[in-house]
């Protein structure tokens, strides 16, 4: 028996974009279109692998360890996420206590494929959890868990302790020595302390005999509530010393009494307690019910621990217990505030209120379980069970919401649809939201398609590539756990192809308006449509010279545009109007087709007034006469501008007057 347990950070911290948070974050839009995939038939019970849910807020299986110990009982969760489980042995080899330790938690890390499709494998226990530690002793450590000397009797009850560590009922100790206890145990394993000595004593000491069988219990505060299924008593000890406190009773029975029978099949007498819980205000005890005629019995006890007794809440199920009639019942789990897990000897697990009304059998699709023997409740209201089959360990989580809020209209490409959902968030109990399958159908849900796209958490997409015809979509949410329930939107049309083309003229007047001067011609031609154009042509009926001119463009995809040119020159008659027209006509071919599709525009510019300049019989007159003639004008002009500066002052005063004859 297993009271909530937190996660720790494992959880917590890496799964906050759905999924164990209430409000994942917003989806965006995807950016590429999807295709259709191929048809196939009945893509439900295809898309379902064993042990996952196929509807809403079904139980699916998130988890589970393969190995071969089918023998498994007690289970429960510790503070930092480690997963403990006992095993008696009786299967012949296995016994012990084990311990998954927590690693690192991703929510995509399990057996989702996407595309609504699952892998077998491990799911969550095998991605976030490490392999299982094995203590095959009483006295191993965690430093050892090999080791120690004291072998295990038949460990079946555990328990996690408020402080750390895990409590242990090795309910056979008659075979075994030391004698059978409930064993303490810190956050390393090391042994702090025990309760009580299993000897063949009767029924008549409080604390010898009391915990041959019985092997769940609870730990409330520091008290210890254990049962006795063969003394028809509840033991009270201290933890961690083990010290005997008080036992309890049926209201018409006597404790240390051997035998004790319940008298009554009524509520309020214990007829082979097997199992003891605490719902946070008071204790359940689960009755067993081999000495009842009417089966297991659940009862609701408030505790008064100054006068060491309790008094039964008539208020509880039928007046004061929930009855099974010809059903062995071994434990009742708590989910605190929510639920209650009743743990028959043979069946299916039962969820029921708090009050006792039954709300659900827990079963899995494709995957039964003859035997289940012990629930734990995670913070996020996953189950971790044990049972006697294949998958002796197994993680439990419902299935997402339906998907709410589809609409599904023509899209903008020929062929396409656009589809919207809500987001649908992760509730209690509900493994986080991984994906959206989309799918589609022609022959009204007969056959389905999967939209091929990645594992996405966005909320629009659009499908592509569609037939003409009404087609029916359906939107579902997936998780580990399985799938939801779809919503589905029916008779939606697929855009049909519309090609368009739309074109505008403007025109840029030269700044000379004079005959044959420029005139600059913008024509923007813009595909309107949804479907592609070639073979752009643009035919201005003025261009290069004054003639028709046709500019050319390769192809438009819808929404595109581009910008062809063209000039013509200033003519006359323009000069005269003071204006300057034109048109222009364009065409494109659809693409698939080659339907042609048109448009035209027209354009008119004005120019400015041309400049005419006045007569003048001085075409060049002196633009700056003198104004301030010079007064002193030089009346003797140099005649010689450049005489001899510089004359020998002094010739030769005896040249050679003859040369000798």
């Amino acid at each position: 028996m297993s009271t909530m347990t937190r996660l720790g950070a494992l959880v917590a911290a890496a799964v906050t974009v759905s999924a164990l948070s209430p409000h994942p974050p917003p989806a965006q839009a995807v950016q590429d279109p999807l295709p259709a995939a191929t048809a196939r038939a009945d893509t439900t019970a295809e898309l379902t692998a064993a042990g996952k849910a196929t509807g809403s807020n079904q139980y699916g299986l998130i988890g589970s360890d393969d190995s071969p110990l089918p023998s498994l009982y007690g289970v429960t969760i510790t503070a930092d996420g480690a997963i403990w489980y006992a095993d008696p042995g009786v299967s012949g080899f296995g016994r012990g206590v084990y311990e998954y330790r927590p690693g690192q938690f991703d929510p995509l890390g399990g057996d989702y494929l996407g595309g609504g499709e699952f892998a077998d494998g491990g799911g969550y226990l095998a991605a976030a959890w490490d392999e299982p530690i094995r203590y095959a002793n009483r006295d191993s450590t965690a430093a050892n868990p090999s080791g120690g000397s004291e072998p295990w009797a038949e460990p079946r009850g555990i328990e996690a302790l408020p402080g750390g560590g895990v409590a242990v009922n090795d309910t056979n100790g008659v075979i075994s020595t030391p004698l059978g206890t409930i064993i303490f145990y810190d956050a390393a394993h090391n042994r702090t302390g025990n309760a009580g000595f299993t000897r063949d004593e009767g029924c008549l000491l409080l604390a010898e005999g009391e915990l041959v069988w019985g092997p769940y219990f609870t730990v409330v505060g520091s008290t210890l509530f254990a049962p006795n299924e063969l003394c028809n008593v509840v033991s009270a000890f201290e933890v961690p010393s083990g010290e005997p406190l008080y036992r309890l009773t049926g209201e018409n029975q006597t404790a240390g009494a051997r035998p004790n029978p319940p008298h009554s099949t009524d509520p309020g007498d214990l007829a082979g307690p097997y199992g003891v819980s605490f719902d946070g205000e008071a204790l359940l005890t689960t009755d067993i019910g081999v000495d009842r005629a009417t089966g297991g019995a659940v009862h609701r006890w408030l505790i008064d621990e100054a006068a060491q007794s309790w008094e039964l809440d008539r208020d509880f199920g039928d007046n004061g217990a929930v009855l099974a009639p010809g059903t062995l019942l071994y434990n009742t789990i708590v989910d605190p505030g929510r639920a209650l897990y009743l743990v028959p000897g043979e069946g299916q697990i039962t969820k029921r209120g708090l009050n006792g009304d039954f709300i659900e059998n827990v079963a899995l699709p494709g995957m039964p379980y003859p035997i289940a023997r012990d629930v734990a409740v995670t913070p996020e209201g996953w189950l971790v069970v044990t049972v006697r089959a294949n998958k002796p360990l197994r993680m439990l989580a419902q299935s997402p919401s339906p998907v709410t809020g589809l609409t599904a209209q023509a899209g903008s490409a020929p062929g396409s649809i656009d589809i919207s959902w809500d987001e649908v968030p992760t509730e209690y109990g509900q493994a986080p939201v991984l994906d959206y399958l989309v799918e589609l159908s022609t022959d009204d849900g007969a056959t389905w398609t999967t939209a091929q796209r990645p594992v996405s958490l966005d909320t629009s997409t659009t499908l592509s590539g569609l037939s003409a015809g009404p087609h029916s979509i359906r939107v579902t949410a997936l998780s580990e756990a399985g799938r939801g329930d779809a919503a589905t939107a029916q008779e939606v049309l697929p855009a049909v192809t519309a090609p368009d083309i739309s074109v505008t003229l403007t025109g840029v007047a030269p700044e000379d308006t004079s005959e044959g001067e420029p005139v600059e011609w913008t024509a923007t031609v813009s595909n309107t449509g949804n479907t592609a154009l070639d073979d752009i042509a643009a035919v201005f009926a003025t261009g290069a010279g004054n003639a028709e001119e046709t500019v050319e463009f390769e192809s438009l995809d819808p929404g595109e545009s581009t910008i062809l040119l063209a000039t013509s020159t200033l003519m006359q008659e323009d000069i005269e109007r003071l204006t300057v027209e034109n048109t222009v006509a364009v065409s494109g071919d659809e693409r698939e087709t080659g339907s042609q599709v048109t448009a035209s525009a027209s354009a008119t510019v004005a120019l400015q007034e041309p400049v005419i300049p006045d007569p003048d019989p001085d075409p060049d007159p002196d633009p700056d006469p003198d104004p301030d003639p010079d007064p002193d004008p030089d009346p003797d002009p140099d005649p010689d501008p450049d005489p001899d500066p510089d004359p020998d002052p002094d010739p030769d005063p005896d040249p050679d007057p003859d040369p000798d004859p």
